[in-house]
């Protein structure tokens, strides 16, 4: 009977306890689902680091960044002719 009682104990707690099966396919999940988010922040930082590289100098049109700094201040050379065209919603 005492045999019984301490082969179940040990069988209770290889399948429940803290370090049992159930346990370690819990880790297992947690390890993949921490991978998976590893990944995500990996391909986040592979497309910050691109964008960021392509302000560099060497990379940089100068011709191209004043445009646009003046298309986003609204503003223009002296000399410069602006020509209005209409705006069609898309």
């Amino acid at each position: 009977m005492i045999c019984t009682l301490i082969t179940g104990y040990f069988a209770y707690h290889t399948v429940q306890g803290n370090h049992g099966i159930k346990r370690g396919q819990q880790i297992d999940r947690e390890i993949e689902l921490a991978r998976l988010t590893a990944d995500q922040i990996r391909k986040q930082r592979d497309l910050l680091a691109q964008k960021t590289a392509a302000l560099s100098p060497a990379s940089l049109d100068l011709d191209q960044l004043e445009e646009s700094a003046m298309r986003f201040l609204n503003m223009g050379h002296p000399g410069d002719m602006v020509i209005f065209t209409p705006v069609t919603d898309e």
